[in-house]
């Protein structure tokens, strides 16, 4: 792999007691414990954190302070999995298997892209879901910024910056960080030239908020409801948002109190439960892989 280093394996570095927290914290616990079990290559013994533990002094007695950059960037692939409630995301699809290249091929055939690009990004991988092949991607590329502007100078130093995807190989799914239309955009163009395949992205409509409203009906904590002018038979209201633990419970509660329900007013532009965030024409939000595949064999079906 390419890196700012000259071996992972080899250079090791003392990050401060912050820095370990921040790396640590979306880790669930057990998540860690496993993850450090795999890089100690234990093979049943796994010690579980103390009554009064914190992670990262979990992190301390099982790896050192001193640790490699190779292990560093293996913690930092499982924290930003499980960050992925911070980031939007979009949805593509590809057009032919890719399943040949799975797992061990996937890394190699990406470095070979970027290799040919003249490009400085780190690649690397974490599987997620073994059951579709889902496997979650980090690049990581180091890149100037000032990180302070002096009276007399501009500091700067490099930061990485990092972009985020997953890659279901069995159900040729690309579920992707939607950060700028250009960085979505060369992503795009380095996986479709990896695999030698072509993508086209499936987008959130109504009819897709209609099927998840349906498939999870006692899940609901929010629905936007569009208001036809004509349905309405007045103007200035165009959209109702309905907030709370179970809307379409509350909404049949008004309907037997008050004789009325504004969830057939109109379409539904707008659904969210705990995990996921869905709205007609824009980027997901979601704290959950598990529930994308489930969104995307809705979505296969429409």
């Amino acid at each position: 792999m390419n890196s700012p280093v000259a071996s992972d394996k080899e250079s090791s570095i003392k990050l401060s007691d912050e820095a370990v927290d921040d790396l640590l914290d979306p880790i669930p616990n057990e998540q860690l414990i496993e993850r450090i079990a795999l890089i100690k290559d234990w093979k049943k013994k796994r010690p579980a954190l103390g009554e009064k533990q914190s992670k990262r002094e979990y992190f301390y007695e099982h790896l050192g302070k001193n640790v490699t950059l190779e292990i560093i960037r293996d913690i930092q692939t499982v924290s930003e999995h499980f960050s992925i409630g911070d980031f939007e995301w979009n949805i593509f699809v590809w057009d032919k298997s890719i399943a040949r290249y799975y797992p061990d091929k996937i890394m190699k055939k990406f470095e070979d892209v970027i290799l040919k690009i003249d490009s400085l990004v780190n690649i690397d991988l974490l599987t997620v879901d073994e059951e579709s092949q889902t496997i979650f991607l980090l690049l990581e590329q180091w890149q100037k910024e000032i990180v302070a502007d002096t009276f007399l100078s501009k500091i700067e130093a490099k930061i990485p910056k990092y972009f985020r995807a997953y890659i279901s190989v069995s159900k040729k799914m690309l579920f992707v960080q939607n950060r700028t239309e250009l960085a979505t955009k060369e992503f795009i163009h380095l996986f479709e030239e990896a695999f030698k395949v072509k993508t086209s992205g499936m987008r959130i409509n109504a009819m897709v908020i209609r099927e998840f409203v349906k498939n999870n009906p006692l899940e609901l904590t929010r629905l936007v409801i569009k208001v036809p002018q004509e349905v309405a038979g007045f103007g200035g209201l165009t959209e109702l948002t309905l907030v709370g633990s179970d809307v379409i419970k509350g909404a049949k509660g008004l309907m037997d109190r008050h004789e009325t329900s504004p969830i057939d007013v109109g379409p539904w532009v707008g659904a969210s439960n705990f995990e996921i965030d869905l709205t007609v024409g824009k980027a997901i939000k979601t704290k959950s892989i598990k529930k994308i595949l489930e969104l995307f064999e809705l979505m296969k079906d429409l």
